[in-house]
């Protein structure tokens, strides 16, 4: 029985460790966009690509009772 809990035990770690590499890779292609709202609020947000900026920013927009003016890549060294 504890070879078997030793071994889920183990199992569950390598997942982890799998998952924590994914989620390191997936900060690493992050690019920052900024958003521009009719009440002439500038923010930057992180996306993973320009559809995922769109939709953050869209909600942003609505949080702040404001119209989404703009959503454009910043430029990039």
């Amino acid at each position: 029985m504890r070879n078997c809990f030793r071994e889920r035990t183990s199992l569950s770690n390598q997942n982890q460790d799998q998952l924590e590499g994914v989620s390191l890779h997936n900060h690493q292609s992050l690019r920052e966009y900024v958003v521009t709202l009719s009440s002439g609020e500038q923010m930057y947000i992180l996306a993973a690509d320009a559809m995922d900026a769109a939709y953050s920013a869209l909600e942003l927009s609505e949080d702040r009772h404001s119209d989404l003016i703009n959503v454009r890549i910043t430029d990039e060294w």
